[in-house]
């Protein structure tokens, strides 16, 4: 074997290297947010594992590393009073490259050149999904009932 041939496969050897390196760090790994922009109590779920509280004004990392689901609820109060939640819904979100989001709508009409739900077929309301970065949720000012105050007794008379 001659000099030229042993360098170029050796070349050739680290070019293969680096090439399977690189395309092994290419893992989906987003680190992304839930929101409480509410007066509620939002409590999230992520895959199934333990719920998270968040109170109003507070937001909540989640690492989005594979396809998956996030619960989410809001609540008058807090949840271990034992009421049922105002509102709920559960998002599927996919994890894939350097892509993470949160999936809703259909594969209807021209879905892969706009995005699916672009035409409103599934509603997401009272949650925000996708903003303001992909992969986000967000409890905002929405227009839920207000919460009920226990025990309040208005009085003009003193």
């Amino acid at each position: 074997m001659t000099k030229r041939i042993g360098c170029g496969l050796a070349g050739l050897v680290l070019g293969l290297a680096g090439t399977i390196s690189i395309v092994s760090d290419a893992s989906a790994d987003c680190l992304r947010r839930i929101y409480n922009r509410s007066t509620y109590t939002l409590v999230a779920r992520q895959d199934g594992g333990p719920p998270a509280t968040l109170l109003p004004g507070q937001s909540l990392p989640v690492r989005l590393s594979r396809p998956g689901q996030i619960a989410v609820s809001a609540y008058c109060g807090l949840p271990d009073a034992g009421g049922s939640p105002v509102a709920q819904a559960s998002f599927d979100y996919e994890a894939v490259l350097d892509r993470c989001f949160v999936r809703f709508g259909s594969d209807e009409f021209f879905a892969t050149q706009l995005g699916r739900g672009f035409f409103g077929t599934q509603e997401t309301a009272p949650f925000t999904v996708n903003n303001p970065k992909q992969g986000d949720i967000v409890l905002g000012p929405s227009a839920l009932p207000a919460c009920p105050v226990p025990g309040a007794v208005l009085s003009r008379h003193g």
